[in-house]
């Protein structure tokens, strides 16, 4: 207990002090943006301001009091820089360059192909596995949801505003609650594919092929049964799909013990 005691009081006493957004609070940065509103955000000045902002930065939500922000902080990290200072943050956010309309371009790139990839994938699952599949709406909803999670990303990482930054953040919790989901929802694998062949005659007994296993030795029932995975894949069903998305339900004992046929194979 008092080796505890003694360790929770180093560590207390090693921890520094840390400001978080110092940027946005410095005298010279909040006297910055209130001379350039008042230049530049009201009457005449204001008009002028909107003639010629370009369409796509008024399409993104840019105005007047947010471009004196962006650029009072980069008059902000100059000061910082010459005298030698770490560059601050600004409304808890590292300072980023604008490149057109996004604010944060190389985020906002990686979260639009993030969502492409997911679309691509959507797309391809739903050509590629049957609708009567058992876990076919459960994943169908979970790329729906990282679709929408990778739009909010791209417009958060684009223009930052508290209500793209609730969505981005809400969308992402979204996310990992539905993959939580999945992972729970998910059957297991057991790590082989097995394919069963009809033995060369009515009284051998059944045997069983295991890809990248070799063949199985034949034995008792039971036995062979625990090694391999709990539902068949026939020829009848897609051989490149995943267990849990192919329509067999029957499991694996039950075919070897009632002689059950099921998604084309019949154990003899």
């Amino acid at each position: 207990m008092a080796g505890e005691t003694v360790r929770l009081v180093l560590l207390v006493g090693a921890a520094a002090l840390a400001s978080g957004s110092q940027g946005d609070r410095e005298p010279v940065y909040r006297d910055c943006v209130l001379r350039c509103e008042e230049r530049n955000c009201s009457g005449g000045a204001l008009k002028h301001f909107r003639s010629r902002q370009p369409i796509y930065m008024s399409l993104a939500g840019w105005t007047c009091q947010d471009d004196c922000k962006y650029e009072c902080m980069w008059v902000t990290v100059g000061l910082y820089l010459q005298e030698g200072h770490k560059v601050p943050q600004f409304h808890g956010k590292w300072p980023f360059f604008r490149f057109l309309c996004f604010q944060e371009p190389a985020s906002a790139v990686a979260s639009f192909l993030n969502g492409l990839a997911s679309l691509v994938m959507l797309c391809r699952y739903r050509t590629s596995v049957p609708a009567s599949s058992p876990m076919y709406p459960t994943c169908v909803a979970f790329a729906w949801v990282s679709l929408n999670a990778w739009f909010w990303s791209t417009v958060f990482h684009t223009r930052d505003t508290d209500v793209t930054e609730k969505m981005d953040y809400f969308c992402a919790s979204t996310v990992i609650l539905h993959s939580v989901y999945l992972c729970c929802v998910r059957p297991g694998e057991r790590g082989v594919v097995a394919d069963l062949v009809p033995a060369e005659s009515a009284a051998a007994a059944p045997r069983a092929q295991v890809h990248r296993g070799g063949p199985a030795a034949a034995g008792a029932v039971p036995a062979r049964a625990a090694r391999l995975p709990a539902s068949l894949l026939g020829p009848g069903c897609p051989r490149h799909l995943a267990r849990q998305h192919h329509p067999c339900p029957r499991p694996l004992l039950q075919h070897l013990v009632l002689g059950h046929e099921g998604c084309g194979t019949r154990i003899m």
